[in-house]
């Protein structure tokens, strides 16, 4: 009867690879225990991880949509705060201005044109407001400033003024540098983009459509008026009659520009509620999905525990063995 025998030196490469086996698994217990999550995840599945790689996939595009929402909801907030700024200080200078008349003296007019001057300057400043290093209102332009500097554009409307003295004729040459599509504030005072409003995606099947921007009616027609006012400051030699009633009209003109940002600001609010109601929405799936991944993933503490210990057991027999193994000799037994 032949007999099958087995070197010392394999015997030596079995013992080896056993005892790596059970430390391995022992090393892959421990982990579980400590992470609370199985470490072999495609035995754990028993090769069925389409679920789990839907699932990660899914979470994957709710957090770029979580990440990118807060961004433009960020963005929407800070618009919201800008515009409630410019709307405060249209409202106060109006105030301020409706209170020149006919009897003004040289000083009140004086004062009322430097403070104009300022709240241009401020709007200009306000609508200029970078976050992230991205302009605000610039539309789809987020490099450049979306307004000229305050002094450049009045330096170019003094100029589209001309020789004019009159009321009249200073009040038609600031609005057609406003309003004119081919030239003044269109090609000289906004630098943004002009073309659609800018559309964000907010969630897979969700779009929003950002469109306030510097060149938006009400605010061009807030700076307008303002504009109105702060030339008084920079046509010092016009009579005093014709100072007062510009400022007076300037002061008029800002009264209804505020009422129409408030419509800007509305739309700036609901484009808010939207996202708010998104990100709600995407956070509370984004929570459920995470559950039902670790319900997939997570190791049985007490099942995890009652294998660690029995492969602790198994390794110390191993070495028990072993070492019994290692003083067995010829020499020995005689």
């Amino acid at each position: 009867m032949p007999i099958n025998s087995v070197g010392d030196m394999a015997q030596q490469y079995s013992t080896m690879r056993n005892g790596s086996s059970i430390k391995r698994e022992l090393s892959e217990l421990a982990e579980s225990m400590s992470s609370g999550l199985v470490t072999d995840i495609v035995r754990h599945l028993n090769g069925e991880t389409a679920q789990l790689s839907g699932i990660n996939h899914t979470l994957s595009r709710l957090d770029f949509y979580i990440t990118s929402g807060g961004e433009i909801e960020n963005s929407l907030a800070n618009m919201q705060v800008v515009l409630g700024q410019v709307d405060k200080i249209s409202e106060e200078t109006s105030s301020q201005l409706l209170l020149v008349n006919s009897n003004a003296s040289e000083g009140q007019v004086t004062e009322a044109a430097r403070t104009s001057r300022s709240t241009f300057d401020t709007m200009v400043n306000l609508l200029n407001t970078r976050v992230g290093d991205r302009a605000l209102f610039g539309g789809a332009e987020v490099e450049n400033a979306p307004l000229a500097r305050a002094d450049d554009m009045l330096t170019d409307i003094v100029t589209a003024i001309g020789g004019a003295t009159s009321q009249a004729a200073i009040s038609a040459a600031i609005e057609t540098w406003f309003d004119d599509p081919a030239g003044g504030f269109a090609t000289m005072g906004y630098q943004g983009d002009t073309g659609a409003a800018v559309q964000k995606r907010i969630s897979g099947d969700t779009t929003i459509s950002v469109d306030a921007r510097a060149d938006d009616i009400a605010i061009r027609s807030a700076l307008k008026f303002a504009a109105l006012a702060a030339i008084v400051d920079e046509m010092p030699a016009l009579d005093l009659g014709t100072r007062s009633g510009l400022l007076q009209e300037a002061g008029m003109g800002l009264f209804s520009a505020s009422g129409e940002l408030v419509n800007v600001q509305a739309r700036v609010g609901s484009l808010e509620g939207s996202i708010t109601r998104e990100l709600t929405e995407m956070s509370a799936q984004s929570t459920a999905l995470e559950i039902t991944k670790n319900d997939l993933v997570s190791a049985d503490p007490f099942d995890t525990a009652s294998r660690l210990q029995a492969v602790q057991l198994q390794l110390e027999t191993h070495y028990a063995v072993t070492a019994r193994m290692s003083q067995l000799s010829l020499l020995s037994y005689l």
